[in-house]
């Protein structure tokens, strides 16, 4: 019995082992040709799924070969499809998993990474999923640098301008810088702003930059605090000064925030005119002259917040 057992293990060893060998046995060069015709010529998407795939693998093992020329076009049509349906469908993952494949062969290919850098913010607003947001930044960042060169994409879909691209960029970056880095994220909100797109008219930037100063007066206060005693009158003096000038770039983000909110009737629009009113009233030691210092300052040109 136990050498019956043996044998029959043997046996089924080797078909296991034979059609492992077989199954892993390349296709010849015809016979990949040969599908990738039948199947790119299919009118079933998952049929062209397979053509590509097939596709990849006949240009890696014949690179050099004639029929290369003619195979290529189909892969990068069929690449770029893939990339925008996934986008089309919420499928972020693979949606940034196409990008990267087709950033690695083409490195400078701007579309792809405006949309890439966009597609984070898309799958935050769709799925409210924050996963890309690294991503997002860095595709953002890549683009701004490739456009700053002179590489620009022959649309700048899904914007319609070069400048809502760039505002975007910009946007997008300080959005998700928002946690990790208050200045950076404030000094891209500000950019996002210099263009005269949508954004420059969204009250979100301009309160996202408020909120940078608010945390800067509060650590700035804090340190001024903790060494107070040993601050002479005039180093004291120096110190409360540069806190002033943080309360007052806090005060003309609140003012346009809260403009901009009111055009918009945004539902928060009374809560920050209320705080806008307490930093004023506590920096001017009144609340007098509010209303005319309020169409004034939102007239002045607004300040990088990488200079506070």
């Amino acid at each position: 019995m136990k050498k019956i057992f043996s044998t029959v293990f043997v046996m089924l060893l080797t078909v296991s082992v034979s059609t492992a060998i077989y199954a892993q046995k390349e296709k010849s060069k015809d016979e990949l040709l040969k599908e990738i015709g039948t199947l790119s010529n299919s009118q079933k998407v998952e049929d062209k799924e397979k053509a590509y795939q097939l596709g990849k693998e006949f240009l890696t093992r014949f690179p050099k070969d004639k029929s290369a020329d003619k195979i290529r076009p189909f892969v990068k049509n069929f690449q770029k499809y893939r990339f925008y349906k996934a986008s089309e469908d919420g499928r972020f993952a693979d949606f940034f998993a196409a990008g990267k494949e087709i950033l690695t062969e083409e490195p400078e290919n701007v579309e792809v990474a405006l949309n890439l850098a966009y597609g984070g913010y898309d799958a935050l607003l769709k799925k409210q999923d924050k996963s890309f947001g690294e991503d997002a930044i860095k595709y953002a960042q890549t683009t701004l640098q490739m456009m700053e060169k002179g590489v620009f994409p022959a649309n700048f879909a899904p914007f319609n301008t070069k400048d809502d691209a760039l505002a975007w960029m910009y946007y997008v970056i300080g959005y998700f810088s928002m946690e990790k880095d208050g200045k950076t994220s404030a000094s891209n909100f500000y950019k996002s702003t210099l263009y005269n797109t949508p954004i420059k008219k969204n009250s979100q930037p301009y309160y996202a930059i408020a909120l940078y100063y608010e945390d800067r007066y509060e650590k700035m206060a804090k340190e001024i605090a903790a060494k107070s005693k040993s601050l002479s009158d005039a180093e004291f003096k120096a110190e409360t000064d540069k806190v002033s000038v943080v309360i007052e770039q806090m005060m003309d983000a609140y003012a346009r925030a809260y403009q901009i909110a009111a055009a918009e009737n945004n539902p928060a629009k009374d809560e920050w005119k209320a705080r806008l009113t307490q930093i004023y009233k506590f920096h001017k030691k009144t609340d007098a002259g509010f209303d005319s210092w309020l169409t004034y300052i939102v007239t002045t040109p607004l300040k990088d917040p990488s200079g506070f």
